[in-house]
């Protein structure tokens, strides 16, 4: 029990306190019920107090007022009988929960809310509509409210984590079946473990709980103890074994089973004592038993290490070990158990044996280095060498002696002068081909010295083949390196170059002009694929017309057909080693060899998909265009592309002449054509907004067409990212966001600006205006491959005024993004007034942006219209 109040001592007698419920079974004893009783307070609860199970039946409180009664009786005890005043007291309403305040003397009564304001635990009770109407001292301070703010609330109320967690469902079903329930539980706020125990009855709920967070603290620590025990017991690289003072295997790790060889279940049967171990001294004498590491330990409760041993493992194998044991002691200071732990020594034991012997066999030879040493003559002839030198020159020891110097030279080198003059000088230092005899040259690094005794001589040498390959492959990474950043070098300033160029010729030409101005590239030119599957040459530089000609139109030329593979398929080619390859004609070996070009590197001059032409480099050595070199030269055809798709954009944009295209395109793959043709009617293509790389949102006018039905007929569509109507007037709008197969996507990707488009019957009608110079013939088929058939219906030519549109040119002009948030805004009816057809989320949606970004984006998009319109039709005021 405890207390702000004074406790009691022995002079006061032994009280307790028993807590009921309704059916008089008792729930809950305070630790002081043996001293009452005679029994624990494990043997109380679970009984009843109106039965002769704890000496005497206790008084019903059923019918008891507020206050509480005090009753005398007698008990049996174990201990003989004994006088008891028992003051009994409802928590709750009557029936709920019942306190006993038991004591072996009969003071005056006393007030069983005080006494059970004592007690350890929190106790609560709650009406059946789950109001506090009791709350003891204790489940004050664990609450952490006051009383006063807690009784007539609900618990709901006062505690909104509980709702809807385990505790409300463990009180509402004790309610329902009106039977105990018990449970732990960890709140969330306060990081607290609770252990409760909730009491039913008719009237209401009695829950008395303490907090249990150092428990579960511990059994926590307890596991993780006991997890890292078991990770250390698989992780060892040691045996361990744990024994019974008797010597009986009680617990055992892989490794140890694995060391002995049996399973670990076969091993915990078994004793350290068995005979079948035959445990011997290294030397082979039989161990006694006092001699075992596992007596030592339980005898002298100290730990002991070091102990080498052989034993008989379960096959009949013999093995060193290494033992240590360590005893485990119990409270009342004996060994418990004792831990024995034993390496595996024979490799070691071996390895040790062998590198002793091998030691005092090279001792009286050589004791000094391990590099190869070799002792020659006068004439250079070898009179002994050691084992290193036999590996170095490849030959054994019986072959090697005997051989002279000049048998391992290369050729022409003058080995008579060298080895005169390093007996003359008395030493020799520097590094040496040496030729062994299957032919391989190792570099060695020599040291020599002359007459080391009478008519020999000395000459250690080092293996340095590996290192020489090393800085070989760090100098050719360097030149990489100062390639790759000559060629960045060269390509900056050729980007710098291409800024502000007008035509595709201008840009072609000072791209390939300034490769070639670069060291490693002699060559480089532009091309692309004609109608005929032929390659026009678009820039030359490096080399002349007829010298490339040569290089690609000779029959069944490698360059003619890589650069075809380019052009069509976009991924770059490599052609390696054009001066020497057999496989390659004699004529472009010729002329690669006049041009000086070893490597031809073709890069697709492209833009979003769209191929534009090919880019190919020469380059002087077989190994050029490394990934990393080949990576550049692709981004740099990426570049050109979108210079040239650039510049075709603003041609068409200020051009006042134009080709006039009227297409005709049918594909069942087609999203907007299958979606038309799945739902019907006419459609009118409104709008297009550009989002990313090939993709856009379409604003079609659908008339009065079915949103469900359109919502159908796209989720069946993968091409159809999205789509929604906007509207629900008369005429609605299909906002629909397509991916770069949607023909749509490849007229525009291809140069072209859809001024108009309708769709019928899975048919779509398109007019595309496109520059007086674009292939038209191309631009078709380009469109074809987006999977669709296209007829060319009629081409004429259009003019249009020289107005160039007036926010497409100053600092303020809109960036894409501001663009197509304006774009879409006014299509899907933002701005519709005085009711929005759409609002800026499902605008931000369609958009794949956040909203706040959306609403940033238009905004400013906004203001600078605004600004630009403002500020050209604006009249200037005079003041005279």
């Amino acid at each position: 029990m405890d207390s702000d109040s004074e406790p009691y001592t022995a002079d006061d007698g032994a009280d307790c306190v028993l807590v009921s419920a309704d059916d008089g079974t008792v729930v809950w004893a305070s630790p002081g019920v043996d001293a009452v009783f005679g029994r624990s307070a494990d043997d109380i609860v679970g009984q009843s107090v109106r039965s002769d199970a704890l000496g005497a039946a206790l008084p019903d409180p059923s019918g008891a007022s507020d206050s509480p009664a005090t009753h005398d009786l007698t008990v049996t005890t174990p201990d003989g009988e004994r006088s008891l005043s028992v003051t009994v007291e409802t928590l709750a309403d009557p029936g709920a929960l019942a306190v006993y305040h038991c004591r072996t003397d009969a003071p005056e009564q006393l007030a069983l809310r005080s006494v059970l304001s004592r007690v350890t635990d929190g106790i609560v009770a709650f009406d059946t509509e789950w109001r506090y109407t009791y709350v003891n001292d204790h489940a004050e301070a664990i609450l952490g409210q006051p009383r006063e703010s807690l009784l007539g609330t609900t618990i709901w109320e006062q505690f909104p984590a509980v709702a809807d967690a385990t505790p409300q469902r463990a009180f509402e079903r004790a309610m329902e079946t009106q039977e105990p329930v018990g449970f732990e539980w960890h709140g969330p706020a306060t990081e607290t473990w609770f252990e409760l125990r909730a009491f039913p009855s008719a009237t209401g709920l009695s829950v008395y709980f303490r907090d249990v967070t150092e428990r579960k603290r511990h059994e926590a620590a307890l596991e993780r103890e006991r997890d890292l025990v078991e990770q250390l017991l698989l992780a060892s690289p040691v045996g361990i074994c744990v024994l019974a003072p008797d010597g009986q295997f009680t617990r055992v790790n892989e490794r140890a089973a694995d060391i002995l060889g049996v399973d670990r279940e076969t091993l915990l049967d078994e004793s350290f004592r068995e005979p079948t171990w035959e445990v011997r001294h290294p030397d082979g004498r039989p161990l006694d038993e006092e001699e075992f590491p596992f007596s030592i330990a339980l005898r002298t409760r100290e730990p002991t290490v070091g102990h080498e041993q052989t034993l008989r493992r379960a096959d009949g194998t013999r093995i060193s070990v290494s033992v240590g044991a360590a005893p485990v002691l119990s409270e009342a200071g004996e060994v418990a158990r004792v831990v024995v732990t034993f390496r595996d020594i024979t490799e070691q034991k071996v390895q040790a044996k062998a590198t002793r012997e091998r030691e005092q066999q090279l001792q009286s030879i050589f004791d000094s280095t391990l590099d190869a040493l070799v002792l020659a003559d006068d004439d250079g002839t070898y009179v002994s060498v050691n084992p290193a030198a036999c590996d170095l020159y490849g030959l054994p020891e019986d072959e090697l002696v005997g051989r002279n110097v000049a048998d391992f030279a290369p050729e022409g080198y003058d080995v008579a002068a060298a080895w005169e003059a390093f007996i003359a000088e008395g030493t020799g230092r520097g590094e040496f081909p040496l030729v062994r005899p299957d032919g391989e040259v190792r570099i060695v690094d020599f040291a020599a010295t002359a007459d080391v005794a009478p008519g020999l001589h000395l000459s250690a040498l080092r293996d340095i083949t590996e290192r020489k390959e090393d800085e070989r492959r760090l100098a050719d990474q360097r030149d990489e390196l100062e390639r790759l950043a000559n060629t960045n070098d060269a390509i900056r300033r050729t980007i710098q170059s291409i800024v502000g160029e007008t035509t595709r010729d201008t840009i072609e030409a000072s791209v390939c002009e300034g490769l070639v101005e670069v060291e490693h590239y002699p060559v480089a030119v532009t091309s692309q694929t004609d109608h005929d599957d032929g390659t026009a040459v678009g820039h030359v530089a490096g080399l002349t017309s007829a010298q490339f000609d040569a290089l690609r139109t000779t029959e069944a030329s490698p360059l003619e057909a890589a650069m075809r593979t380019t052009a069509t398929t976009g991924e770059s080619t490599v052609l390696r080693n054009l001066q020497a390859n057999p496989s390659v004609p004699s004529v472009v070996r010729e002329t690669a060899r006049t041009l000086g070009v070893q490597t031809v590197c073709n890069v697709a001059i492209e833009h979003e998909g769209v191929v534009y032409g090919v880019l190919s480099v020469g380059g002087d050595t077989t190994d050029a265009f490394g990934p990393r070199e080949q990576a550049v030269f692709v981004e740099l055809g990426q570049l050109v592309g979108t210079a040239l798709d650039a510049i075709q954009a603003k041609k068409l944009l200020h051009a006042t002449a134009f080709l006039e295209l009227e297409l005709t395109v049918t594909g069942a793959d087609a999203p907007l054509l299958a979606l038309n043709e799945r739902v019907g009617g006419r459609w009118t293509l409104e709008g297009i907004v550009p989002i990313e790389r090939s993709r856009y949102l379409l604003y079609v006018d659908v008339d009065d067409a079915d949103p469900a039905a359109i919502e159908r007929a796209a989720s069946t569509l993968p091409a159809v990212e999205s789509v929604r109507v906007v509207g629900d007037g008369p005429h609605r709008v299909l906002e629909a966001r397509v991916d770069g197969t949607s023909p749509i996507a490849a007229l525009i990707d291809g140069g072209g600006q859809i001024r108009g488009g309708a769709f019928e019957d899975g048919e779509g009608q398109f007019v595309v205006d496109v520059t007086l110079d674009t292939d038209v013939r191309e631009y078709v088929d380009r469109i074809e491959q987006s999977g669709v058939d296209v007829w060319l219906r009629s081409k004429r030519e259009g003019e249009r005024d020289a107005e160039i549109p007036w926010d497409s040119d100053g600092d303020d002009h809109l960036t894409d993004r501001q663009r197509a948030a304006l774009e879409a805004a006014y299509h899907a009816g933002y701005f519709d007034w005085p009711r929005r057809q759409t609002t800026g989320e499902k605008l931000a949606a369609s958009l794949d942006i956040s909203s706040s970004t959306f609403n940033q984006h238009l905004r400013v998009a906004t203001a600078k219209v605004l600004d630009r319109y403002f500020s050209s039709t604006t009249p200037s005021v005079d003041h005279d």
